[in-house]
Order: structure tokens, then C-alpha cells, then sequence
């Protein structure tokens, strides 16, 4: 089994940790998602003809 350091610098240390994750969450808790940029296969979907387009119906 592995030993935990449980000296006074690192269960320090370890409780700085937690209290910046809780700090994170909290902020991200409130956080409102932006809008994502297009991917580029959805760029490539919206640019292509669709069955009614002029490009087909010219052939």
C-alpha cells in the first residue's frame, strides 16, 4: 500500500488545492456557455447543395 504524506506542508498544500477546485466550480457554477464557433464539417454541410438548389436542377 502507498504511504500518504501526511506532514503539515502537504496536507497544507493539499487543502489549498481543494479550496482553489471549489473556488472553480463555484465560478463556473455561475459561467454562461458562448456560442461555439462552426466546425468545419458543418461548414462543409451548410455549403453544399441541397436537392432543391439551382446547381442541380441546371443538369
Amino acid at each position: 500500500m502507498r504511504q500518504i504524506d501526511m506532514s503539515r506542508e502537504a496536507v497544507t498544500a493539499r487543502l489549498k488545492l481543494v479550496s482553489e477546485l471549489r473556488r472553480l466550480c463555484l465560478s463556473l457554477q455561475t459561467a454562461k456557455v458562448k456560442s461555439q464557433p462552426a466546425t468545419k464539417q458543418q461548414d462543409m454541410k451548410q455549403n453544399q447543395p441541397g436537392p432543391n438548389s439551382s446547381e442541380r436542377s441546371a443538369k
